[in-house]
């Protein structure tokens, strides 16, 4: 899926696992202590308990622009969790039962239901098999035993590796969710920034991530887990929501439902399994080295509406990927008009690229260039689909 396929609230959830990715730091290695070896084969054996509360502090500061606020967390392994986040007088909650995820802003009395996915990783097994994936990618240079917040831990440091930065944001993608830590500053975009320290403290008792800790150039980023409790016993009721009980002068309600998502072998079994013709770009309208490497379709029954993604991709996890749907995307990304050949779209330029999108008819497409590519690509793959407008 396009990243301007998702629904943009989902960063409402903004910091609640982006960290993850980053964390750890620096410590001295103690003579009878665990060494790091042994630090990372019980990270890599831990398992979630069932059931964590706490209350998270987080502290993030950004060009000496500093921001507090604090998140109170329920999380099951069943995949049952409750966020709740109150920043600078503003509150909103996350809870998801199993079966729908609702998004609430108090201060605009504004919901959002989703379906929760069936098959996707539970918020608590995720910080756990993040903390692994983080293992792999970063290689621990110290461990010290300590506590955090009257609880025996881990503080282990990790070695950022050279030529890693913070970009505009941290941010992880969890299954069609992703988490979105802002690092722009009322003075406007930043830099890249180097990262210079990264440190995470881990319960000794089950391995959960109670703080993590990075800086770098002009950023400082913490979040400490207080109040920790595991295997408390956490009743089915607390994770349900009522928007309207929750407004207390109304609630505007939304719901956006998961799309259905299936792969296909070839553009042919694509084309046929949906109600219209898929377009295909020629070989050499596509830039060098890319391959095609899947074929999607989307159907999502809440904006009546079909898609079928082509994504190719380089060895170096470059994309471009084409898209044909029969009708217009709900979340679209927008931009400056563009020529498409005989038709007229937009062009915007976004984190990760460029997208190019026009309508011909019923029929919708959209081009999406990663940013590695020469300006210009988008377009020129759009133009050589020769759709006729």
């Amino acid at each position: 899926m396009l990243a301007s396929d998702r629904d943009p609230r989902s960063a409402l959830l903004s910091v609640a696992l982006a960290l993850v990715l980053l964390t750890a730091g620096c410590a001295t290695l103690p003579s009878s202590g665990p060494t790091p070896a042994d630090i990372e084969q019980e990270i890599s054996d831990a398992e979630p308990p069932n059931d964590v509360t706490a209350t998270v502090e987080v502290r993030r500061t950004v060009d000496g622009e500093t921001t507090r606020y604090t998140e109170a967390v329920w999380l099951r392994a069943d995949g049952k969790s409750r966020i709740e986040t109150s920043a600078g007088g503003a509150e909103t909650v996350i809870a998801d039962d199993g079966d729908e995820r609702w998004h609430y802003d108090a201060t605009h009395n504004w919901a959002t239901r989703l379906e929760t996915d069936p098959n996707a990783t539970s918020y608590l097994e995720g910080l756990y098999e993040q903390q692994k994936r983080y293992l792999e990618a970063y290689e621990i240079t110290a461990t010290e035993e300590t506590t955090v917040d009257g609880r025996d831990a881990y503080r282990v440091a990790f070695d950022p590796p050279d030529g890693e930065t913070i970009e505009r944001s941290i941010s992880v993608l969890i299954e069609d969710t992703e988490y979105v830590i802002p690092l722009a500053t009322s003075e406007g975009e930043p830099a890249d920034r180097s990262v210079d320290r990264v440190e995470v403290w881990y319960d000794q008792e089950t391995l959960f991530p109670v703080k993590h800790a990075v800086e770098g150039e002009g950023v400082a980023l913490e979040r400490t887990y207080r109040n920790f409790t595991v295997d408390g016993g956490i009743d089915d009721e607390h994770f349900a929501f009522d928007p309207q009980a929750a407004g207390a002068n109304g609630t505007h309600v939304e719901s956006v439902t998961f799309p259905s998502i299936d792969a296909y072998e070839t553009i042919d079994a694509a084309a046929a399994a949906v109600p219209f013709a898929v377009a295909e770009p020629p070989a050499d309208a596509l830039p060098d080295a890319v391959e095609l490497d899947s074929i999607t379709s989307y159907e999502f029954p809440d904006e009546n509406r079909t898609q079928v993604s082509l994504r190719y991709r380089t060895p170096d996890d470059e994309t471009v990927a084409v898209t044909t749907s029969d009708g217009p995307r709900r979340f679209a990304v927008g931009g400056d008009a563009v020529a498409v050949g005989t038709a007229t779209g937009t062009i915007a330029e976004t984190d990760a690229g460029t997208e190019v999108q026009w309508s011909c008819g019923e029929q919708t497409y959209s081009v999406f260039a990663d940013e590695a590519f020469d300006d210009g690509t988008a377009v020129a793959v759009g133009e050589s689909l020769q759709t006729d407008c």
